[in-house]
């Protein structure tokens, strides 16, 4: 008897942005202060930036 091969499921993360579900294989990721971020697309990315610098700069104050 043969063995039926099985689909592979991709690997799931999320968005720290929008919390979309994507491939980890189709994520976009920014390793920063020890961690690494996933995102889905570059407008999550560019908020992500937006809010980072938003911080900083309340950190500041």
């Amino acid at each position: 008897m043969t063995d039926k091969l099985k689909p592979e499921v991709p690997e799931l993360i999320a968005c720290d942005i929008c919390l979309e579900e994507i491939p980890s294989t189709a994520a976009q990721s920014m390793e920063s202060d020890d961690y690494v971020y996933h995102f889905c697309g570059i407008h999550c990315y560019e908020q992500w930036q937006q809010q980072s610098k938003q911080q900083k700069k309340e950190d500041v104050d």
